[in-house]
């Protein structure tokens, strides 16, 4: 690990010299930055992802930490949102951190303390969320509340309240 450390130590001094900034006051690692300066660690998530002019982030792979209130759509293959209040978010793999939302779609979706009006999903694994409505293929449910969860394939629940339970098959 100091190795490591001692390569970006040295990479970033070097760049920073060649910009004409005081070698060596910031280490930027990605997720973490240490400031040399004033002997402080920033630890966050940058936003990533192409921020549309109708309040959509779109892109790949999109990482959002407190995304501003006129964002209300995220759609991406690779989605991570921690806080907020969204309206829809769409992609392959999603993580929801924190987040109060109206409609979910995605192949796997992982949720936790959160509110989602719908969810449709092929797999989900929620923790501490509520849903009014989560449409699954196979999912896993840990101290959750949910009003009308609708499975194909499994489901498991842990300390979780589910009001309406229904097995629904292929063709709807």
């Amino acid at each position: 690990m100091a190795e490591k450390f001692d390569k970006y130590y040295e990479y970033f001094s070097k760049s920073s010299r060649s910009r004409g900034i005081r070698a060596g006051r910031l280490i930027n690692l990605g997720i973490v930055k240490i400031n040399l300066g004033d002997s402080s660690i920033g630890i966050g998530f940058r936003r990533s992802g192409k921020t549309l002019a109708s309040g959509i982030i779109e892109g790949e792979n999109v990482n959002i930490k407190d995304p501003p209130n006129d964002v209300k759509a995220v759609k991406g293959k690779y989605v991570y949102v921690e806080g907020g209040d969204l309206d829809v978010v769409e992609g392959k793999e999603i993580t929801l951190v924190n987040v109060r939302i109206r409609k979910v779609i995605g192949k796997r979706i992982t949720m936790t303390n959160s509110y989602a009006e719908s969810i449709e999903a092929e797999e989900s694994k929620l923790m501490n969320t509520n849903a009014s409505l989560a449409v699954v293929n196979r999912g896993t449910f840990i101290n959750c509340n949910i009003d009308t969860l609708e499975y194909k394939e499994s489901y498991k629940v842990i300390n979780t309240m589910v009001k309406n339970i229904r097995q629904v098959d292929d063709y709807g």
